[in-house]
């Protein structure tokens, strides 16, 4: 993916992006063993980047900081609005009965979870991208249940490498500076 594209799945809003400047090219390394070098103190600080994903199945926002001074940035958001609408509307099939006798609730059941699936996956790749590219070094989630469950199965092990915080708590509808208050005070994030 080239890096002064956004990604097809989101909004970035992220304006810092590393360049092949800060790969020390002197080395002489094979181009997957290239060594990163820090420049300056901006650099360092820069190295040093929380995220702090708040999410749930249908919504999803990573915020970044720095430091604890430092306020929080949204990095980019994900709206994905087929994890909540009915199964009428985004089943091809007619829903039929279920297996257990019901009518119409086995296929929107399996839907929603297809959707749930879909998203976490989609966030995941994300968040295993920000970690190969060194955009991240830290990650916190705040996801409600069951979307927790269903994006840790998807994160693999570089990413659950950088996770500092897990909490089951939906904060989505919060606006920036009540969560900031929040994060501060409750989560010391």
């Amino acid at each position: 993916m080239d890096a002064n594209q956004p990604p097809r799945w989101g909004r970035d809003l992220s304006q810092r992006v590393y360049t092949n400047r800060s790969i020390d090219h002197r080395v002489g390394l094979p181009n997957n063993q290239k060594r990163f070098r820090l420049k300056s103190e901006k650099d360092q600080s820069m190295a040093h980047k929380h995220w702090i994903l708040v999410a749930n199945a249908s919504q999803a926002k990573v915020w970044e900081r720095t430091s604890f001074n430092e306020p929080l940035v949204e990095v980019i958001d994900w709206i994905h609005p087929e994890s909540r609408m009915p199964a009428s509307e985004t089943e091809r099939r007619p829903l039929g009965h279920s297996e257990a006798g019901r009518a119409g609730l086995a296929p929107r059941a399996e839907l929603k979870h297809l959707h749930r699936s879909e998203f976490a996956k989609t966030l995941a790749k994300y968040f295993h991208e920000a970690v190969m590219n060194h955009r991240m070094s830290a990650l916190a989630l705040f996801v409600s249940n069951p979307f927790m469950g269903e994006l840790l199965s998807h994160l693999d092990a570089s990413v659950q490498h950088t996770l500092v915080a897990q909490h089951v708590l939906d904060l989505t509808s919060l606006n920036v500076t009540e969560l900031d208050k929040r994060l501060r005070s409750e989560f010391r994030l």
